[in-house]
């Protein structure tokens, strides 16, 4: 198969994933998901300008931005053409004045040092190369321009979910639903693709800790989404499901590096 017509075909998957995911959500706030609720909170400390979502889906979360951190111009990105039209029309009936586009994580539509802060919530782990699309946040992001990113991490109970769908020849389902494409993610593979691609970590933390899976058991009675004690935390940090990744991009990086 080409790679157009993989391309195709996926964004097709996405398509009608997208459209399956968005029935009844328009009443549910983004926050009520770690990885959005953490990047809010940290955008909240950011004085404003150009802002791009990559891996925007259907637009939550950057319409939230849109009526909420109005210091920020924003740019929502995906790759589904559906989730984009959806995102487009919540934009028409909000009347929030968010950009959505359709386009791929790994080529980027737009020119080079264009955007003062790029963010990209649970996003990395469905690309096919996360090296190119850290290269390409790289390449968009200005110098000294902030991002955040978050992605799974899987040094958890997850781990046994994982190894059972192998096991069963199943695909991976992380509770969302199955998705055309997931990778299997430990928190050090994430920032070994933000490093090589030219950014720079200046912080982590993570939440939501999935020490066992267990048959018939809820898997939230045996998750601790975060502990109190600043020491535990950090203790713990490495075993945290939902990793968030924070940093900028150096004034003295090209910012369009590509994996060798």
């Amino acid at each position: 198969m080409s790679h157009e017509r993989a391309d195709s075909v996926k964004q097709a998957q996405y398509d009608h994933w997208h459209e399956a995911m968005s029935l009844g959500e328009e009443s549910k706030s983004p926050l009520t998901f770690p990885w959005y609720a953490r990047v809010a909170l940290e955008l909240s400390l950011y004085k404003g300008g150009n802002l791009l979502e990559i891996g925007c889906g259907r637009g939550s979360f950057a319409l939230w931005l849109a009526s909420q951190r109005a210091m920020f111009h924003i740019t929502g990105v995906d790759f589904s053409r559906t989730a984009i039209e959806i995102a487009r029309a919540r934009a028409q009936k909000s009347d929030l004045p968010v950009t959505f586009v359709e386009g791929d994580a790994e080529s980027l539509p737009f020119s080079k040092e264009t955007f003062d802060v790029v963010v990209s919530c649970e996003c990395m782990e469905h690309v096919a190369n996360p090296q190119l699309m850290a290269c390409e946040m790289a390449r968009v992001l200005k110098a000294g321009g902030k991002f955040i990113l978050t992605t799974e991490n899987y040094l958890n109970g997850m781990l046994l979910a994982w190894i059972m769908c192998a096991l069963r020849r199943v695909p991976f389902n992380s509770g969302s639903g199955v998705q055309p494409h997931e990778n299997f993610f430990l928190f050090w593979m994430a920032a070994s693709y933000l490093r090589r691609a030219g950014l720079r970590i200046q912080k982590t933390d993570s939440s939501h800790f999935q020490w066992l899976l267990l048959p018939h058991v809820d898997p939230a009675k045996l998750c601790t989404t975060a502990f109190r004690a600043p020491l535990a935390q950090r203790i713990a940090r490495p075993f945290g499901r939902h990793y968030c990744y924070i940093g900028m991009r150096p004034v003295a990086s090209e910012g369009n590096r590509r994996p060798i």
